[in-house]
Protein backbone atom coordinates (compact mmCIF):
# COMPACT_ATOMS: atom_id res chain seq x y z
CA UNK A 1 0.00 0.00 0.00
CA UNK A 2 0.92 3.86 -0.41
CA UNK A 3 1.70 6.04 2.52
CA UNK A 4 0.12 9.08 0.53
CA UNK A 5 -3.13 10.51 1.61
CA UNK A 6 -5.95 9.57 -0.65
CA UNK A 7 -8.78 12.46 -1.20
CA UNK A 8 -11.58 12.98 -3.13
CA UNK A 9 -12.53 16.05 -5.61
CA UNK A 10 -14.55 17.26 -8.26
CA UNK A 11 -13.74 18.65 -11.54
CA UNK A 12 -16.02 20.53 -14.31
CA UNK A 13 -16.13 18.44 -17.15
CA UNK A 14 -13.91 21.17 -18.93
CA UNK A 15 -10.90 20.39 -16.45
CA UNK A 16 -11.56 16.28 -17.03
CA UNK A 17 -11.20 16.78 -20.49
CA UNK A 18 -8.35 18.94 -20.62
CA UNK A 19 -6.12 16.26 -18.48
CA UNK A 20 -7.82 13.55 -20.46
CA UNK A 21 -6.14 15.32 -23.93
CA UNK A 22 -2.82 15.92 -21.96
CA UNK A 23 -2.73 11.88 -21.93
CA UNK A 24 -2.45 12.31 -25.70
CA UNK A 25 1.05 14.29 -24.80
CA UNK A 26 4.18 12.47 -24.86
CA UNK A 27 4.81 13.59 -21.68
CA UNK A 28 2.15 12.36 -19.82
CA UNK A 29 1.84 8.91 -22.13
CA UNK A 30 2.48 6.48 -19.94
CA UNK A 31 1.34 8.51 -17.08
CA UNK A 32 -2.19 7.44 -15.01
CA UNK A 33 -4.93 10.40 -14.62
CA UNK A 34 -3.66 10.26 -10.75
CA UNK A 35 -0.15 11.35 -11.66
CA UNK A 36 -1.40 13.91 -14.37
CA UNK A 37 -3.13 15.81 -11.59
CA UNK A 38 -0.56 15.15 -9.24
CA UNK A 39 2.28 17.07 -11.38
CA UNK A 40 -0.31 19.42 -12.42
CA UNK A 41 -0.89 20.59 -8.87
CA UNK A 42 3.16 20.24 -8.23
CA UNK A 43 3.83 22.67 -11.22
CA UNK A 44 1.10 25.01 -10.43
CA UNK A 45 2.14 25.19 -6.67
CA UNK A 46 6.06 25.76 -7.69
CA UNK A 47 4.10 28.68 -9.58
CA UNK A 48 2.69 29.89 -7.03
CA UNK A 49 5.55 29.58 -4.15
CA UNK A 50 7.55 31.62 -7.44
CA UNK A 51 5.35 34.18 -7.26
CA UNK A 52 6.22 37.93 -5.15
CA UNK A 53 4.25 38.18 -2.06
CA UNK A 54 1.92 40.89 -2.46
Amino acid sequence: MTDMRRITIALPDEIDRKILELRKDDRFIRCSYAEIVRQLLERGLAKEADKPAS
